[in-house]
């Protein structure tokens, strides 16, 4: 019988972004990117900002939003609706709760557990759903009979969408967030979720709270983001 060795378990990802990193890609998400110039005569660099309209995006500003906000996944964030259904999750808008499971549908060992909604993305929720509710009632006026569009949160023309790749790339070379070095990862929609986790250990969340609203076991989040918590080893370091 042959032998088959297993490559090693690569090390965690441990990019994720800044206050200041996450409020470009949001900018560059609606179009504005800044144009840069040197002053040959001080060398001093300057810059400007400008919004090309052909590059606003809003449906990956929801996409970012909710990410950053839920620190779901890629899928649950763009299957995700309005009312309850089958196919993916749902907004809970009373009860301030993002369901990121469809009902009825089983458990897989990518937990997608209920999160609740803070009051931030809650207040941009309330605002994204009157507006989709205006556009489908608009559409069904012109249709003359009712029509299923606007029912996701992130639609791009009022229907739901399966990747945000291409306006993701286009936002990432507007904020200027492209890897700096030869060969590093590029950022892909996941970071969305690492930065969730790493800003929730920045504030000092406890593990078993945040690994709940994250969807992860606590030991997965105390092994790839634990050095972040604001209480790493803070009682060792003073012995």
């Amino acid at each position: 019988m042959p032998e088959v060795t297993m490559p090693d378990v690569p090390a965690p990802r441990d990019r994720w972004l800044t206050r200041t990193e996450a409020a470009m890609h949001l900018a560059g998400a609606l179009g504005f990117y800044r144009e840069m110039w040197c002053d040959v005569s001080t060398r001093r660099e300057h810059f400007q900002w400008r919004r090309n309209r052909f590059a606003i995006n809003r449906h990956l500003a929801r996409f970012i939003l909710l990410g950053l906000y839920t620190g779901s996944r890629r899928a649950a964030i763009c299957n995700v609706q309005w009312m309850p259904n089958t196919a993916g999750g749902w907004i809970d808008t009373q009860r301030g709760v993002m369901h990121r499971r469809g009902k009825g549908v089983a458990e897989t060992n990518k937990r997608q557990p209920p999160v609740r909604l803070g009051r931030r993305i809650s207040a941009h929720l309330a605002r994204w759903k009157g507006m989709d509710d205006a556009a489908r009632e608009e559409a069904s006026r012109q249709a003359g009979e009712p029509v299923s569009t606007h029912l996701h949160v992130v639609s791009y023309m009022g229907r739901g969408v399966a990747s945000v790749r291409t306006a993701w790339d286009m936002a990432i070379d507007n904020a200027w967030l492209q890897p700096e070095v030869t060969g590093q990862a590029a950022i892909t929609p996941h970071v969305l979720r690492h930065t969730r986790a790493t800003w929730m250990m920045f504030k000092g969340i406890d593990i078993w709270e945040a690994a709940g609203a994250l969807g992860m076991s606590a030991k997965t989040l105390d092994k790839v983001y634990g050095h972040h918590h604001v209480d790493f080893q803070k009682k060792a370091a003073e012995v």
